[in-house]
């Protein structure tokens, strides 16, 4: 518990507007994402990113590497389904992806693959797709 509280207050500090103070707690985070091989670190800046659309949340996101991808592959698979969720989990996908990460051979075995396609046949994300498209150009 008094380990979720700290990650709170680090969360509510990396929007800080001192770039040192945004600094010294994305370095605490990019550390302990190092040391814990836990999804609970990456889940809850995923919630949070899609709560804030924080950019240094973003930052740290896109710059996740192994073992971390399955987690986060794994949180991104989860919220494509729900609808209130997809616009914004398909634009952190897009923004990792354009990353090309040194994991991205993953992406067509993990889960998230036929959760994308299945949207896909059905057609619950194409005017998403269409809009992140429209958003890069």
């Amino acid at each position: 518990m008094a380990q979720q509280a700290n990650v709170g207050e680090l969360l509510s500090m990396l929007d800080s507007p001192t770039l040192g103070v945004r600094d010294d707690v994305t370095a605490a985070f990019k550390e302990n994402l190092s040391s814990d091989r836990g999804p609970m670190l990456v889940n809850t800046l995923v919630d949070y990113y899609l709560e804030t659309n924080s950019q240094p949340v973003l930052h740290i996101l896109t710059t996740l590497q192994e073992p971390h991808d399955k987690h986060l592959l794994d949180k991104i698979n989860e919220y494509v389904g729900k609808a209130a969720t997809r616009l914004s989990i398909l634009s952190l996908l897009g923004h990792v992806i354009r990353l090309q990460p040194s994991w991205k051979h993953k992406l067509s075995q993990a889960p998230l693959l036929p959760s994308l396609l299945k949207c896909l046949k059905v057609g619950c994300f194409t005017m998403h797709i269409d809009f992140c498209v429209c958003q890069e150009g």
